[in-house]
C-alpha cells in the first residue's frame, strides 16, 4: 500500500509517494481530535502468525510524511461466536472519539455467508468498545469492504454489491474478480441503526464502490476503484455526479483526506501484497 500526496489540481505529474506499508491492504483514514492522522487497515506483517490477517492502526503528527510502526486493533467486549474484525472503516465523531466500523461475522457459520457490519469505539484510536448488535446486512448476500462518513448530521454507509453468497463463492474459486456497478446505501442519525436507501447504480460497470467514503463539510466524496472518473460528488448519498476536475488513482480500494494545505492524501493498494485476498477473509477461522 502507497501513501501519495496531490495537489490541489491533482495534475499529471503533481503526486508524490511519502511513505510504503508492505504487507497491508483495506486502509481508512481519519483525523483524530489531536490532530494526527490515523490510518485503519488490514495487516500481513510477515512471520508474525497472531497478527497476520487482523485490523491494525498507524498515526501521523505531520500530515502523512512519517507514521509510526502498526498496532493491531484491539476491540473489547466483541461478541465471542465473531471472527476478528477486518475491512476496518474509520469515521471521526462530533465528541473527539472515533468509531471502527468493520466486518464479521459468526465462526460457527459451515460457510461464513452471513457476513455483516459491526461497529466499536475508541479514545486513541487503538483499542476500541465493540457497540453491540450489528450495523448492516444484506439477507443472501455478501457484505464486504462498506465505507462510511458522517455528513450533515447523518451517518452513511455504502458496500459494493459483492452478490449472493454461491456467486461470491463460485467467483472465488474461479479466481475472477467481483464484478462493478451496483451498491448498498443506508443512512443512520446515530451511527448505530441503519435503515437501507436505494441501491447506487455506478457507471461504466466496470467501476466499483469499493474505496473511501468521506466528508469535506459541503458534499460527499467517494474515491472507488475502476477507470473513474473520481471522486463522485454528493450533498445526500443519493444522487452522485462526477468530477469537473478528477484526481489520478494509481491502485484500488483507495482512501483520501484532505490535508491542512489543501492537497489530498491517497492510500491505494498499487501492487499484491502477498497476502490472502479479501474474499479468503471469509474463511472459517
Amino acid at each position: 500500500m502507497v501513501v501519495d500526496r496531490v495537489a490541489v489540481d491533482g495534475a499529471a505529474g503533481a503526486a508524490s509517494t511519502l511513505a510504503t506499508f508492505t504487507g497491508s491492504d483495506v486502509a481508512s483514514i481519519a483525523r483524530m481530535k489531536d490532530g494526527r492522522l490515523a490510518v485503519a487497515f488490514q495487516g500481513y506483517p510477515p512471520n508474525d502468525k497472531q497478527r497476520f490477517d487482523r485490523a491494525a492502526v498507524r498515526f501521523s503528527s505531520d500530515e502523512g510524511r512519517t507514521w509510526t510502526a502498526a498496532e493491531p486493533i484491539v476491540v473489547d467486549n466483541l461478541d465471542a461466536g465473531l471472527a476478528p474484525p477486518f475491512d476496518p472503516t474509520l469515521v471521526a465523531l462530533p465528541d473527539g472519539r472515533i468509531r471502527l466500523y468493520f466486518i464479521s461475522y459468526m465462526k460457527s457459520d459451515a460457510l461464513p455467508t452471513a457476513t455483516a457490519v459491526y461497529s466499536a469505539v475508541s479514545a486513541d484510536g487503538v483499542r476500541y468498545a465493540f457497540e453491540p448488535g450489528a450495523r448492516f446486512t444484506v439477507d443472501g448476500r455478501i457484505v464486504l469492504d462498506a465505507s462510511a462518513a458522517l455528513h450533515d448530521g447523518v451517518f452513511h454507509l455504502i458496500v459494493p454489491d459483492n452478490g449472493t453468497a454461491s456467486e461470491f463463492l463460485e467467483r472465488r474459486e474461479r479466481g475472477e474478480p467481483v464484478p462493478g456497478g451496483n451498491g448498498y446505501h443506508a443512512v443512520s442519525t446515530d451511527g448505530l441503526v441503519f435503515e437501507r436507501a436505494a441501491d447506487l447504480p455506478i457507471s461504466p460497470a466496470n467501476n466499483r464502490w469499493w474505496g473511501n467514503l468521506l466528508s469535506d463539510g459541503a458534499q460527499l466524496l467517494f474515491f472507488g476503484t475502476g477507470p473513474g472518473p473520481w471522486p463522485l460528488a454528493s450533498t445526500d448519498g443519493l444522487h452522485w455526479a462526477a468530477p469537473a476536475k478528477p484526481l489520478a488513482i494509481a491502485g484500488v480500494d483507495p482512501s483520501a483526506i484532505k490535508l491542512r494545505d489543501g492537497a489530498w492524501l491517497l492510500l491505494s493498494t498499487k501492487e499484491p501484497s502477498g497476502a490472502a485476498p479479501a474474499a479468503d477473509r471469509t474463511k472459517k477461522e
